[in-house]
Parts: structure tokens; C-alpha cells; sequence
């Protein structure tokens, strides 16, 4: 991309951002091409999100039509749009929301994408996609050093995985000034700049728990790992996403799959948490915006280089309102 600086009229209407996070931080904003492929509630709330913030430009990719169950779901949709492609769908509200980024629509099927499609974003964004694509994509994205993500929500459940390969940023603290000090005198700014490295999605599936007691994993860590842990290796094997009949079949074979990741007590994961797969299709508005909210917000914190991004999951349990960041 053509990089361009930030006119006065932008500068005036990012004003309050530039001052969160500098003016470096938001060209390198205004300068993004971020790819969301997978049009749903919660890729919706990360679109928002980001037009908002000023971001360069965006490419929806999605071949599907939008149904009745979509126009629910999804702020972007009214019942004028059902049958209509999503990326068509969605851009012109995007439009609407910030006239200044530039929006392309693509309604291909992401399955027939050539590997070089996935090289030139800055930021690839997947959502609800199966794991074979997703870590299809991962290892394209890593082979280039630049930054993937993946994230769902369904029913009550939602997650975002992040692999940014190797990634530095800089973070600020602050102390008060030393006592006996001018009162109006401000607080001593320090910046120190860090590296972290990343897994890829493949390698972070292979977590086993098999070093942890029961009474710490339950203590340390959100049922909602080990289920997502098991879907995706459900993928694998069976190439398709759970089924109500499958979910009653995994709910039996429960301990058999939490042994495969190195789990011996089935107390671990509840039965009910399970039957949140036969869930999947559902999207429950305010679960998405909550994941889809953390993940715009960790695209920012990416392309500002200022503290530390998701390393590498976040986990949403919208049951009891718990959120967490598990390293895997």
C-alpha cells in the first residue's frame, strides 16, 4: 500500500485517539489493510469497530447470502438485504459509519483463495471457519511473519485465538513523582520495548494438561479451553462441525476426550458446557459483541505496538460472565 500521512481534518476528527495512542499509532491505523473473512455478528462488531478507529482499508470476504436468521443477529442486515450477498450487504453501512476508509467487497468463496491472496494483508481476520482452513491460513500468514487471527461465538460460548509470530511492542509505566517534589510536577513516564514469540494454531491444539492437578485446573484455567479444545479436534477427525446427535455422543464419551489432552477427572468440564456445541450455528447478540469488542480492541493494540496483545487466546464464558486469557 501507498503509505499517507494524516490530513488536518483527520487529525481533528482522531484527535481523542492520537492523544490514547499517539499520532505514529494511528498512520500506522490509517495506513492498515485488514481482511474479514466470514460475515456474522461478531465480525460485524469488529468491523465497527475498526472503520471507526480510522483504519485504512477493509476487505470483506464472504460468498453467502444473507437469511432471515442473519437479519436478527446482525446490525449491518434489514429484511431488504435477505438474499442478498453479505459483503454487499454490510459495505455500504460501513461506508455510512466513516467515509474515509476504504472499503472492497469480495464474493468469492474463500475455499478457492490461491495461498498468495492471504500474503499482502497486514492483518487476516477468520471467523466461524472450519479448522482445516484456519490452520490452512495460520501457517500462509506465518510463512510471511505477519499477524492471524481467528475468533467464533455461539451460543453461550466465545473465543479469539491470535498468532502474531514474533511481535514487539513497547510498554509504558507510570510512578508518581519522588516525595518532596512540585505537587504539580507529572508522573514519571518509563518505556521499555519487549518481543513476544508466538504458536501457531496447530501447535497450540496440542496443549496437554497432563502437568497440572485437577485442583489447579480448576483454579487456573476456564472449562471453555478444554471445549474449544475438543471441537477443533473433533474437526479434525470427523471433518465437519458437532451436530445434536453428536453433542449427546461427546457428552458420553466425555472423559475420553479430555484423556486425549492429558485430562483424567471429568469434573473438569461440565456436561452442560458440551451441549453448548449443539449451539453452533446460534449467535447470541451480546456474546459476540463482547469477543468481537476484545478483538477489534487487540488489532489496534497490534498495529499501535503499545502493550502486550492476547498471548494467544481469549476465552468467553457468557454463562457466568468470565473472560480469559490462557497461553497455550
Amino acid at each position: 500500500m501507498t503509505q499517507k500521512n494524516i490530513s488536518k481534518d483527520e487529525a481533528a476528527i482522531y484527535d481523542r485517539q492520537i492523544r490514547l495512542w499517539g499520532l505514529e499509532a494511528q498512520q500506522r491505523i490509517g495506513n492498515a489493510n485488514i481482511l474479514i473473512a466470514g460475515l456474522r455478528a461478531i465480525s460485524n462488531e469488529v468491523t465497527k469497530n475498526l472503520v471507526l478507529a480510522g483504519i485504512g482499508t477493509i476487505t470483506l470476504l464472504d460468498h453467502t447470502l444473507v437469511d432471515k436468521a442473519e437479519v436478527d443477529s446482525q446490525f449491518f442486515f434489514d429484511q431488504t438485504h435477505i438474499g442478498m450477498n453479505k459483503a454487499v450487504a454490510t459495505c455500504p453501512a460501513l461506508q455510512t459509519l466513516n467515509p474515509r476508509v476504504q472499503v472492497i467487497v469480495d464474493e468469492e468463496n474463500i475455499q478457492e483463495k490461491p495461498d498468495t491472496y492471504f500474503e499482502s494483508f497486514d492483518i487476516v481476520c477468520l471467523f466461524h471457519s472450519d479448522i482445516q482452513l484456519l490452520i490452512r491460513i495460520n501457517e500462509i500468514r506465518r510463512n510471511v511473519k505477519k499477524p492471524f487471527y481467528a475468533a467464533d461465538a455461539f451460543g453461550w460460548i466465545g473465543y479469539l485465538f491470535c498468532d502474531l509470530v514474533e511481535h514487539t511492542f513497547i510498554e509504558e509505566r507510570s510512578k508518581p513523582p519522588p516525595p518532596g517534589s512540585d505537587k504539580s510536577q507529572e508522573p514519571i513516564v518509563t518505556r521499555s520495548t519487549h518481543t513476544e514469540i508466538y504458536q501457531s494454531l496447530a501447535q497450540s491444539l496440542e496443549k496437554n494438561w497432563s502437568n497440572m492437578s485437577t485442583k489447579a485446573l480448576k483454579k487456573r484455567v476456564t472449562p471453555i479451553a478444554f471445549l474449544i479444545q475438543i471441537l477443533m479436534k473433533y474437526q479434525l477427525k470427523n471433518g465437519r462441525y458437532p451436530n445434536d446427535l453428536d453433542v449427546d455422543k461427546l457428552i458420553k464419551e466425555k472423559d475420553i476426550w479430555l484423556q486425549a489432552l492429558g485430562i483424567n477427572d471429568g469434573s473438569v468440564l461440565d456436561d452442560s458446557l458440551l451441549k453448548e456445541l449443539g449451539l453452533y450455528q446460534t449467535e447470541l447478540v451480546p456474546v459476540a459483541a463482547i469477543v468481537g469488542g476484545v478483538l477489534a480492541q487487540e488489532v489496534i493494540k497490534v498495529l499501535s505496538a503499545k502493550e502486550l496483545p492476547v498471548q494467544n487466546w481469549f476465552f468467553y464464558n457468557g454463562i457466568d460472565g468470565s473472560g480469559m486469557i490462557h497461553q497455550l
